[in-house]
């Protein structure tokens, strides 16, 4: 499995499985919601200019767990092998959601 993804890849898998995308001038902040619908504390950003970049391996493990997944769950997340419900699951395990 390649630990390599595209940040264009990842900016779709987050904003598709229930992650909010803000934007400032430098950077695209992505937050996942309480059950509410407000901002939780989980969170993960990206630069504005990483558009056709790659995101290599490091930085994969340091988005993973801001979070709060393992590499191996962020990857299958991107990948879509975990959707937003198996997401939920992830965060009840590491009791972030009730």
């Amino acid at each position: 499995m390649s630990r390599v993804r595209s940040a264009k890849d990842i900016d779709q898998a987050l904003r598709n499985k229930g992650v909010r995308r803000e934007t400032d001038g430098k950077h695209i902040h992505y937050f996942f919601s309480e059950p509410t619908g407000e901002k939780s504390g989980i969170f993960t950003l990206m630069s504005h200019g990483m558009g056709s970049a790659t995101i290599g391996d490091p930085l994969l493990g340091f988005m993973a767990l801001q979070l709060r997944m393992t590499k191996t769950q962020f990857l299958d997340f991107i990948d879509c092998i975990i959707d937003e419900d198996g997401y939920r699951e992830i965060l009840q395990t590491v009791e972030v959601f009730p």
